[in-house]
């Protein structure tokens, strides 16, 4: 038996990169899923390659606002990640109203609203939150613009303390992983794949200089931080947040 066997996870952006990382993780421990996503196609896809889980499937698309009236009135839950986040890097005289709400309604509004509707369900069980933040929340990059989304990491990473303080004598831990740059799919088509050689060696050496492990992340890193915080390994843990970033932020 896993680690996680009899305990069911909602993970939220769980068809790709980070939330599917811990989906695998948490799957190969022995958990049922509910998975929530955009793309019906891509949350099929993981609920057929995680053949050996119990997966439940969800297609909503978080940035609206009535998002969470899709999941399913009975649904009680042991664990929540809260993974889906809306970026926009921009200038703050380029960044527009909508850009805006977006970030805030993803990235702190719907890890509040889906606690809050799961509360009662992690309370019986004793349960776990992990919020997956950034570490835009506390360290800015060499000069590129992210106020508002800085801002919603940083107020994310405040709820995650609060949130622990307040629900710790219920037996909820609260917790908070923050990444440094993951290999995922977005950011292989974002940030990576537009590059020109030229760029790319760049990059690679400023990642040599600015990570004292030498690379970026992968989704299993940040997956295996997030096993480690709903485990039986860490029942004194709550309230931390824990940094993965292969060192960045101390450089």
């Amino acid at each position: 038996m896993g680690s996680l066997t009899g305990k069911t996870a909602l993970i939220t952006g769980g068809s790709e990169g980070i939330g599917l990382g811990i989906a695998d993780a948490f799957a190969r421990e022995g958990a049922d899923l509910v998975l929530l996503a955009r793309d019906p196609g891509k949350l099929d896809a993981v609920a057929a390659r995680l053949h050996g889980a119990s997966v439940r499937t969800v297609a909503v698309d978080l940035a609206e606002p009535d998002a969470l009236a899709a999941l399913p009135a009975d649904l009680a839950v042991d664990i929540v990640v809260n993974n889906a986040g809306v970026t926009h890097l921009k200038a703050l005289e380029d960044t527009t109203d909508a850009d805006f709400d977006a970030m805030v309604r993803v990235n702190l509004g719907v890890p509040f609203r889906l606690v809050r509707r799961l509360l009662p369900g992690l309370v019986a069980a004793r349960g776990n939150v992990v919020n997956i933040s950034s570490y835009w929340g506390t360290k800015m990059v060499d000069g590129r613009p992210a106020s508002v989304y800085s801002a919603t990491r940083g107020a994310l990473n405040s709820f995650t303390q609060a949130l622990a303080s307040e629900l710790g004598p219920a037996g909820v831990r609260v917790n908070a992983i923050v990444p440094g740059s993951v290999r995922t799919p977005a950011f292989e088509r974002r940030f990576l794949g537009p590059m020109s050689d030229d760029q790319r060696a760049d990059y690679d050496d400023y990642v040599r200089r600015s990570y004292p492990a030498g690379r970026i992340g992968l989704p299993a890193d940040v997956a295996a931080a997030a096993l480690y915080l709903v485990s039986p390994a860490s029942t004194w843990v709550t309230g931390s947040i824990l940094t993965v970033d292969g060192g960045f932020a101390v450089r």
